[in-house]
């Protein structure tokens, strides 16, 4: 039972009786008879306090992080390993033999994009799991994600089930935190999309440098250490293309392997042309703006870089698809459009509005806030993202979470305050169904109305509860 420890430092504190492990968890919830227990210790609850309840509920091994533990029955085993979540991922690789090595594993980081640039590989590619802020799928089988890269014993876990199903490739957006504690130590990547890096997350990576550092790990894990498609467009993505110059690089404004242009936009989407090795190829799609092409540019080079044709990847795009909550058109036969999309960052809420007010007619009216409780040096620098192409602002409240709403809008407001933007191009109603309702009602024909922030997200965080809300339903509500 201890070649789960293969490749790891452990130390036994108690060798209690044999058994057969059945599976492992670090839930005390799901443990059942003959589990492992992993007693993680997480920022909010530590996984030690429920060691009883996990023996209550049949387990016969406890991994802990302490020493100092009371053991209450000697025929129970007890294992140390330090630092245990950053160990974790080897562990459940042992027990389940080691599945990543069986299937192509393809990594996107970046903070826009990363959904997207999922979504797409997910409609170009077959048999396919995908991982990421919306949900995980195998095959056809949805599940509901917790986390955007799931805890690295659930991850095996997931790539096991996706081998013992047939998948082929297994398509994972991987965020800076899971790269910084250690979420996907033990995978190797067969391809990677570097996306972009723009100011999020700094409440938890403190500076732009050590955000970087972070997503710049996932290229040491490359299967092929020539394995990446690289925005270079975006002065991260240069400085990561400098470091190997054998990566694929994409760009709408230089030279690059894959250099993309809008040719027109379209009812239905736009219409582009792809440059590679001299020679264009025209296609279209549902997706529309520059920074859409970027998500669809670096996953042409991703399938080039697992080996297929440049006439098999043209012909590919055409199955791309709308993405939930990413550019969503919300039409109840109005004659005003009305989009709902994820934007959340500066970064995020300029690339949207840049399209959004291309094809617009007449006015671009904006519904956005700002999370609580994360980064508040980005909120003033939404508000002038969302100003510099927008005619009317609606602010609104976000996920405050334990937060006060109004000192969220407030950095907001000074944002706008700085710009000197009008007073009388903008209004702050802090209950955001009121927000939608008010942006519904004064739409007229031709205007677009963005309701910003939350995309595919059905619920809102106030305090510390999780209520059902949904943008989607309530512009359908009011353009009733």
């Amino acid at each position: 039972m201890f070649d789960i420890f293969d490749g790891v430092n452990y130390e036994i504190i108690n060798k209690g009786k044999e058994f057969y492990i059945n599976d492992i968890h670090y839930d005390s919830r799901k443990i059942t008879e003959n589990d492992v227990f992993c007693a993680l210790i997480g920022a909010v609850v530590d996984g030690h306090d429920y060691i009883e309840k996990a023996l209550e509920m049949g387990a016969k091994l406890i991994i802990v992080e302490k020493k100092d533990i009371e053991i209450t029955n000697k025929d129970i085993t007890y294992v140390y390993v330090g630092n245990l979540r950053k160990k974790l991922g080897i562990i459940a690789s042992n027990f389940f033999k080691w599945p990543q090595n069986k299937i192509k594993i393809l990594g996107i980081t970046g903070t826009n994009g990363k959904t997207t640039s999922s979504y797409i590989l997910d409609n170009m590619l077959e048999k396919t799991s995908r991982i990421g802020t919306i949900g995980y799928k195998i095959l056809d089988e949805e599940i509901e994600a917790p986390n955007t890269t799931p805890e690295s014993l659930d991850l095996i876990k997931l790539i096991d089930k996706s081998v013992k199903k047939g998948v082929e490739y297994f398509i994972m957006e991987v965020s800076s935190h899971a790269l910084e504690i250690g979420r996907v130590d033990m995978l190797k990547f067969d391809s990677v999309i570097f996306t972009n890096l723009t100011q999020d997350h700094l409440d938890y990576h403190k500076t732009m440098e050590s955000y970087f550092d972070a997503k710049f790990k996932l290229f040491s894990m490359l299967r092929d250490k020539n394995g990446a498609s690289v925005n270079i467009d975006d002065p991260y993505g240069k400085r990561i293309h400098d470091s190997n110059k054998n990566y694929k690089s994409y760009s709408l404004l230089g030279n690059s392997d894959l250099k993309g242009e809008i040719k027109e936009y379209t009812n239905n989407g736009m219409k582009a042309v792809l440059t590679y090795k001299e020679k264009e190829y025209e296609f279209t799609t549902k997706l529309v703006g520059d920074y859409n092409l970027y998500n669809i540019l670096g996953c042409m080079g991703m399938l080039l870089n697992l080996g297929f044709t440049i006439d098999e990847v043209i012909s590919r795009i055409k199955n791309v698809d709308y993405v939930p909550g990413r550019f969503e058109l919300v039409d109840k036969g109005q004659d005003f459009r009305v989009i709902v999309d994820y934007a959340h960052t500066d970064n995020g809420l300029e690339n949207i509005l840049e399209t959004v007010r291309k094809i617009t007619g007449n006015r671009v009216i904006t519904i956005f806030g700002a999370g609580g409780d994360r980064d508040n040096a980005k909120r003033p620098k939404m508000a002038k993202a969302a100003a510099k192409y927008s005619d009317y602002l609606i602010v609104t409240s976000d996920n405050p979470r334990t937060e006060d709403p109004e000192k969220i809008i407030r950095d907001v407001e000074n944002g706008l305050k700085e710009i000197n933007f009008p007073k009388e191009k903008y209004t702050v109603i802090i209950n955001r169904e009121e927000a939608i309702k008010f942006g519904v009602e004064m739409s007229k024909s031709k205007d677009s109305l963005l309701i910003a922030g939350k995309g595919h997200e059905d619920y809102q965080i106030l305090g510390r509860e999780k209520i059902h809300f949904d943008d989607r339903e309530m512009a359908r509500k009011y353009l009733k």
